[in-house]
């Protein structure tokens, strides 16, 4: 019956991650369909590399294994500067909301994120916090708060439809 419980809260949440990633997707495509100017290419190399890292920060904290987050980063790859350059728009339009709306980053948000993250890797909060720090993922970690928290802004006064899931 346990092994059961596990795998039922393992499926919601990826199911979950799932609903998350759509609404982000719509209201991203929403805030950057105006957003007709051109980033630099260095600056698109240089951040291609940070979005593989906060999207193993997500899919970590989401509950995935490491064979599924291997799978999920070579997609990422195949892909990813065109991405980047959605990404870099839309982190850009998060932030002057974020900044606009004084939406703000706590000690308790990272203690939570970090929680989360140690909770699905099997490891303890002070290990996985020691290991963002190493690896300078802070903030990483700081911008997927701080988005995270705009978008539950933004979708908070959005109006949903439902459609099929596919």
């Amino acid at each position: 019956e346990q092994l059961r419980d596990a795998v039922r809260r393992q499926l919601e949440q990826r199911l979950a991650w799932h609903r998350r990633r759509q609404v982000r997707q719509q209201v991203a495509a929403a805030l950057t369909a105006s957003a007709g100017w051109d980033l630099p290419p260095a600056l698109l190399k240089r951040q291609a590399q940070r979005e593989l890292e906060r999207a193993i920060l997500e899919l970590r904290r989401s509950g995935f294994d490491d064979d599924a987050i291997r799978r999920h980063v070579n997609e990422l790859r195949q892909t990813v500067m065109a991405s980047t350059a959605r990404a870099l728009k839309e982190h850009f339009i998060l932030e002057r909301i974020a900044e606009d709306e004084s939406i703000a980053d706590t000690s308790a948000d990272y203690d939570e994120e970090i929680r989360a993250i140690a909770v699905q890797s099997g490891e303890s909060p002070r290990r996985v916090r020691a290991s963002l720090e190493r690896r300078g993922l802070m903030d990483v970690l700081r911008n997927q708060i701080i988005e995270r928290k705009t978008i539950d802004l933004v979708t908070s006064h959005a109006t949903f439809e439902d459609v099929p899931f596919e």
